[in-house]
């Protein structure tokens, strides 16, 4: 037996499943100096004319200390409403901000971003990132978790966040 998941790939919540209508979500911010790279996986509600417009930050800190725009060239990953099978997207451009509001909008369904720690620019200090959905302008229920992989630590899930 190779072991079990949670022995390699650590887990947080992002934020409370929450209604995004009246406010944003913003992520807590995590060190990915201890991993090779991060899952964003975002479960959302379906809704009504939603804005689903997704953004990524750089820190240089846990709290406080420097921030900055993470711009990603990463594919990321989609499955709308009644669909049995992901979607791979590769974004045309990098971007720090994704606006997937034309799958989102009225549908339910799940988005999976990663960043790698290559993305960060560890060089001036930077090895946190954060992630932050806004606030949607109609009713949308979403919820998210940060997924670690190629944790330096083992347990995994004895690693915090």
């Amino acid at each position: 037996m190779e072991g079990f998941l949670s022995e390699y790939k650590a887990v947080k919540q992002v934020g409370v499943p929450a209604d995004l209508n009246a406010s944003a979500l913003t992520g807590a911010r995590i060190n990915l100096a201890k991993n090779e790279r991060i899952a964003i996986v975002v479960s959302m509600g379906d809704s009504t004319g939603a804005v689903t417009n997704f953004s990524f930050q750089q820190h240089d800190a846990s709290t406080g200390g420097t921030s900055k725009a993470l711009t990603l060239d990463n594919a990321y990953y989609h499955k709308v409403a009644a669909a049995t099978v992901s979607t791979k997207v590769v974004p045309g451009a990098a971007a720090s901000s994704f606006d997937l509001s034309a799958l989102f909008a009225a549908d339910e369904g799940l988005v999976v971003f990663e960043v790698l720690a290559e993305d960060l620019d560890v060089s001036n200090g930077f090895d946190h990132i954060s992630f932050d959905i806004a606030d949607t302008t109609a009713a949308k229920i979403v919820s998210a978790v940060y997924m670690t992989n190629g944790s330096r630590f083992q347990p995994a899930y004895a690693e915090a966040l």
